[in-house]
C-alpha cells in the first residue's frame, strides 16, 4: 500500500460480507439523493497531501466550471462501505490498492473507464481490470516504490549498508498499524520472494496459483526470519510503523535502515538526508545464509487507485474529472501545488516527466524507477481480502515465536495460510473467489 497513514479500521473479512450483502440489497437511488452539480470525492488524504490535492481539484473548477466536494478521511474503508450501504456512494473513491478496486468492480458498482484513462500512458498494472484484456475500471492517481531501504546519509554512506544490514539490531522495524498490523512484514516477505525467485515464481503466487506451503514460499519466510530473531523481532512487534523510522534521524539513533516504500520519506524529520538502495543488491551483499538471489528487474510498486462509482447522478462530470486526474495536466498540477514540506506525489503516468519533482535527485530517482518496463504490483495489495488479512496475521505470529522453535514451526504456519488460500475457491484461469478476484495479472 501506497500512503503514509494507511488507514485500516475495517477487516477485510468485513469487506467481504459487506459486498456480498450489498450486492444484494442494491446501491438505491444514490443520485436522487446527492445535490445538483457538485461531485463528491472520498479518499485518505488529510494534512499537506489533502491541501496539495484540494489545489487540484480547484484547479480543475475553474477550467470545467465543475464543483467538486473532498471528503479526507483516515477510515477510508469503512467511510465507502457505509455510503454505498446507505445508497449514496462517492462519484469517485480512491482506493489504497487495486484489489479493493477490483471487489467493488466484480460487485458491479464501478463505472467503465476506457474512453477516459489514456491507457497508452500506462503500464497495465496502473489500470485495473476484471479479465486481462477486460475494460478499465481504475486508474493509479499516485505511486510509490516498493523494495528499497532508507538510511541517514548524514551518519551513513553506500559502503556501510552492507555491515549494518547483516545486523538484524540495526533495522527499524514496527509492525503495528492497528487492524492491519502485520503489513509491513508482508512488504519484506514480497520483496524477498520476487529477489530469490524471480518475476514468474513471485505472479503465480499473487495470482493464486502457488501454495503457501511451496518451498520456494517457505524459502521466503526462512530468510526473513534470519534477519529478525531475539529482540529485534519483540521490537518490530511492539511498534507502530509510523514510529519506525524516525529513529533514524534520532540524536542517537537506535538503528540505521528502514525496508519501506517511497511514500514514507515524506514523514520522515529529517527527510533532506533520506536516502535509499535498493533492496535486491542490499540483501545479496549482506550475506544471510539464505541469500540465493536472482538477479530481477522487476521492482516492486503500489498506488492509489481512483474508481468511479455507477448511478451517482454525476457519471458525465465525474467521467471528466477521472480524465483530468488521469492525465498530464493533472498529475502536474498535483505536483506543482505540493506544499514544500511535503513530498511530491509521484506519477504512474508515464507521460509526467521526472522535472517535475524539481531538484530533488532522491525524488527523480524514485520517479525514473517508476517508469521502468519491469514492474510488479504489491502481492497482497492485490489478493482476496481474507488472503491478506491472514498473511498479516501469520507475519505477527511468526515473529511472535521463540527464535528456536520458528523455523519448525514455518511449516505448519504456512499449512495454515494453504488452507485459506484453498477457501477461496480460486479456480486456474477463472480468478473468482466468494470475496474478490485473484488478479489476473501483477507482474509487467
Amino acid at each position: 500500500m501506497s500512503t503514509a497513514t494507511r488507514p485500516r479500521n475495517v477487516t477485510a473479512a468485513v469487506l467481504g460480507l459487506w459486498l456480498v450483502l450489498l450486492c444484494a440489497l442494491g446501491t438505491g437511488d444514490a443520485g436522487a439523493q446527492q445535490s445538483g452539480g457538485t461531485i463528491r470525492v472520498l479518499a485518505s488524504w488529510t494534512g499537506p497531501e489533502e491541501e496539495a490535492f484540494r489545489q487540484v481539484l480547484d484547479a480543475f473548477t475553474k477550467k470545467h466550471h465543475i464543483r467538486v466536494e473532498y471528503q479526507g478521511t483516515t477510515a477510508l474503508r469503512e467511510v465507502l462501505l457505509s455510503d454505498v450501504r446507505s445508497g449514496t456512494p462517492p462519484d469517485i473513491a480512491v482506493l489504497p490498492s487495486s484489489g479493493e478496486l477490483t471487489a467493488y468492480a466484480e460487485k458491479d458498482y464501478l463505472a467503465k473507464l476506457d474512453e477516459v484513462v489514456p491507457g497508452s500512458e500506462y503500464n497495465p498494472l496502473w489500470t485495473p481490470r476484471l479479465t486481462e484484456n477486460g475494460p478499465i475500471y481504475g486508474v493509479a492517481v499516485k505511486a510509490d516504490l516498493k523494495g528499497i531501504v532508507w538510511y541517514d546519509s548524514a551518519r551513513h554512506g553506500p559502503g556501510d549498508l552492507p555491515a549494518l544490514a547483516a545486523d538484524s539490531r540495526q533495522w527499524c522495524v514496527g509492525m503495528g498499524d492497528g487492524a492491519t498490523s502485520g503489513w509491513p512484514g508482508t512488504d519484506w516477505i514480497e520483496d524477498i520472494l520476487l529477489r530469490q525467485q524471480g518475476k514468474r515464481v513471485y505472479e503465480q503466487w499473487a495470482e493464486g496459483e502457488l501454495a503457501w506451503d511451496d518451498p520456494r514460499v517457505a524459502e521466503a519466510w526462512r530468510t526473513w526470519g534470519e534477519l529478525f530473531s531475539g529482540a529485534a523481532a519483540k521490537t518490530a512487534l511492539r511498534t507502530d510503523f509510523r514510529a519506525a523510522g524516525k529513529k533514524l534521524f534520532a540524536k542517537r539513533p537506535s538503528c540505521a535502515l528502514e525496508h519501506q516504500g517511497s511514500f514514507i520519506r515524506g514523514s520522515y524529520p529529517g527527510p533532506h538526508r533520506a536516502r535509499f538502495a535498493y533492496s535486491a543488491d542490499l540483501l545479496r551483499l549482506s550475506g544471510s545464509p539464505s541469500a540465493a538471489y536472482e538477479v530481477s528487474a522487476a521492482h516492486e510498486v503500489s498506488g492509489d487507485f481512483a474508481a468511479l462509482f455507477k448511478n451517482t447522478g454525476h457519471t458525465g462530470q465525474a467521467l471528466e474529472l477521472m480524465r483530468y486526474l488521469a492525465q498530464v495536466e493533472g498529475q502536474r498540477t498535483w505536483a506543482e501545488h505540493t506544499p514544500a514540506r511535503s513530498a511530491k506525489p509521484f506519477s504512474a503516468n508515464s507521460k509526467v516527466p521526472v522535472s517535475v519533482q524539481g531538484n530533488d535527485k532522491v525524488a527523480q530517482s524514485i520517479a525514473r524507477t517508476l517508469k521502468s518496463s519491469s514492474l510488479c504490483l504489491d502481492a497482497s495489495d492485490a489478493m482476496p481480502p481474507r488472503m491478506r488479512l491472514a498473511f498479516q496475521r501469520a507475519v505477527l505470529k511468526f515473529l511472535s515465536y521463540p527464535d528456536a522453535e520458528r523455523q519448525q514451526r514455518l511449516g505448519g504456519l504456512l499449512g495454515s495460510l494453504e488452507k485459506v488460500h484453498q477457501s477461496t475457491e480460486h479456480s486456474q484461469g477463472q480468478g473468482r473467489g466468494p470475496d474478490q478476484p485473484w488478479p489476473s495479472t501483477v507482474c509487467h
